[in-house]
């Protein structure tokens, strides 16, 4: 049998009517007689636990993953106002999903990731090709503080098969850090991270969307504490940005939050701009006082070398770099593509008058999309699994 996918959502407010709705949709629109496996995505607004009773008064018995997240998008629908549900079910004879959970993330998130990691190594999977992993964002504590990526990563990594393709994403209730949720099977759990590996006769291709170039040249960290930079170049570093943004009279520094952007380069430091060789770090927010720059993780350490991003989004910018992962599938045969997109790229937050996700739809094609509305992002760039900020990444499954 060639694998199936159906994918539905509903914007309903009820909980319970919502995961019922979306799970019917997914059903007919795939024309699914068998559910093996389903993605589910609820947005910050939903009782998590009745959304889950709605999926399950329709597909009872198949694995679930999912959770709580900023917003849903599919091939007809995107939304973020918090009501969204998104419901992705897989059919399949030639591949499978093994689903895995480990909780305590806010204690340590390194020690989550091995432990994490060594279920996933136990457990023998035959024949692995991909891995997508979800996590709680925030620790749900007052005030507000991230579950880093950078550490739950590493050592989750050495667990896994060298160079397996890997993608994730940080849940996230809303930009208030509110708490969110974790959906593993048929328990709402919270402050876990989730992993789906998926084996058998298919192979993902991972393709980053930053929309972003250096416009500086390289700048060194000299001082940093956890996710806080405090000095560039042996300077405050919200005076060193400040300065190469052209000064008060252009930005104001309580601007800086979600938009000011630096990127650490992977690849040839003095070769051709590589998009897929970046990882970009978002500025959280500003210590005025210090002048230092709060970011998303906490990688930017002493000696790292880094360069200011200039966002510049254009609506054909996704037709071409799609254009040519497709191609590289062309002798395969994707069945679904999967887009876990920053909450920051939504339009009301991005600065540009378009909707990525909007453009990466028709990009896309007749291949059927889901996806959701990230915290952080994650991909391999080069040889490492990396955390990425205001960025989009699309995965293709395709068969053998």
């Amino acid at each position: 049998m060639q694998t199936k996918v159906g994918i539905g959502h509903s914007n309903q407010t009820d909980s319970f009517a919502a995961g019922k709705e979306a799970s019917e949709a997914a059903i007919s629109n795939g024309k699914i007689e068998r559910s093996d496996f389903a993605m589910i995505f609820c947005g910050g607004k939903h009782d998590p636990q009745e959304f889950l009773n709605g999926v399950n008064a329709v597909i009872p018995d198949c694995e679930k993953a999912g959770g709580t997240s900023f917003g849903i998008i599919t091939d007809s629908f995107i939304g973020y106002d918090g009501f969204e549900v998104g419901v992705t079910i897989f059919s399949s004879d030639k591949i499978k999903f093994h689903v895995f959970a480990q909780g305590a993330l806010n204690e340590n998130e390194f020690q989550a990731g091995d432990e994490l990691g060594k279920q996933i190594s136990a457990a023998g999977i035959d024949d692995p090709q991909a891995l997508w992993v979800f996590y709680d964002s925030s620790k749900n504590q007052n005030p507000p503080m991230l579950n880093f990526a950078t550490p739950l990563f590493a050592a989750l990594e050495p667990h896994l098969p060298e160079g397996l393709p890997c993608a994730g994403g940080g849940f996230l209730a809303d930009m208030m850090l509110s708490q969110c949720y974790q959906i593993f099977n048929n328990e709402v759990v919270s402050q876990h991270a989730v992993a789906i590996m998926i084996s058998g006769d298919c192979v993902m291709e991972t393709t980053i969307l930053h929309g972003c170039h250096p416009c500086s040249d390289y700048l060194t960290v000299t001082k940093a504490e956890g996710p806080v930079v405090f000095e560039i170049d042996g300077r405050p570093a919200v005076d060193v940005v400040h300065e190469l943004l052209g000064g008060s009279e252009v930005v104001d520094v309580k601007d800086f939050a979600m938009n000011v952007t630096l990127g650490i380069n992977r690849g040839d430091k003095f070769g051709e701009f590589q998009e897929k060789d970046f990882a970009n770090r978002l500025t959280l927010a500003v210590d005025e006082p210090n002048k230092a720059l709060v970011m998303f993780e906490p990688d930017l350490t002493p000696g790292a070398e880094v360069q200011l991003m200039r966002r510049n989004l254009e609506p054909d910018y996704f037709d071409s770099v799609i254009s040519d992962v497709k191609g590289r599938l062309s002798e395969l045969n994707p069945f679904f593509s999967f887009y876990i997109n920053c909450g920051g790229r939504a339009r009301p937050f991005s600065g540009v008058n378009f909707e990525d996700a909007e453009e990466v739809q028709k990009a896309v094609g007749d291949i059927p999309l889901a996806g959701f509305y990230s915290g952080v992002e994650v991909a391999r760039v080069g040889e490492f699994l990396q955390p990425l900020d205001w960025t989009g990444v699309l995965c293709f499954l395709a068969e053998r």
